[in-house]
């Protein structure tokens, strides 16, 4: 084998390498939907927890800290929140 042919068999085996360890951290990034989620997003989520909560412990709308969920979103973007801001917002 030449030394033009070893060098291009090992620069296209490097970008097979590359390739396979960009795909793989995309992979990983892909299960993690709290840290994809926009600060925006976040914030609405949390401000929907916050009104939910007061409105199970009576609070009348007017006296309701946070937001309604004025684009009847919370229930499918913010669940994997939800869950564990619920707690910490009882602690609070």
């Amino acid at each position: 084998m030449t030394d033009t042919a070893r060098s291009i068999r090992s620069d296209i085996s490097f970008a097979l390498i590359l390739g396979g360890l960009v795909a793989l951290a995309s992979l990983s990034q892909q299960g993690d939907g709290d840290q994809q989620m926009t600060a925006s997003e976040k914030e609405y989520c949390e401000m929907a927890a916050l009104w939910q909560q007061d409105a199970r412990a009576g609070f009348a709308e007017g006296q309701r800290s946070g937001w309604p969920d004025f684009d009847k979103k919370a229930a499918t973007l913010c669940a994997p929140i939800l869950s564990a801001d619920n707690h910490q917002l009882a602690l609070r």
